[in-house]
């Protein structure tokens, strides 16, 4: 009973001896203009022209769906058969060609 008394009081300080329950924030107290801000803010970024570039060639996810719904239609439309399924068919390559042609360039 002793050791199970002894290991909950040596739980009960850890948080304690770890810092766990200090203040980060001990320079500025009490309220200032950034806090009393209404709205979001956007912080300044370091990297904000390599973000830039990179958003240029964002948008291959939707060239990629393109060519998926292209082939999807392709299938259907050789399931389909017949006239029908031949336009389905052709129109689903036309598709999968553009999100192709797309996504390379």
């Amino acid at each position: 009973m002793r050791i199970i008394a002894i290991g909950f009081f040596a739980l009960a300080l850890c948080p304690a001896i770890s810092g766990a329950q200090q203040s980060l924030r001990s320079a500025a107290i009490g309220p200032t203009i950034q806090s009393a801000a209404v709205g979001f803010r956007v912080p300044a970024d370091a990297n904000a022209e390599l973000k830039a570039a990179a958003q240029i060639r964002r948008g291959q996810g939707r060239d990629v769906a393109l060519m998926a719904v292209g082939v999807g239609a392709m299938i259907v439309g050789a399931i389909v058969g017949d006239d029908e399924g031949t336009v389905i068919l052709i129109g689903g390559a036309a598709l999968a060609l553009w999100g192709l042609y797309n996504y390379l360039e």
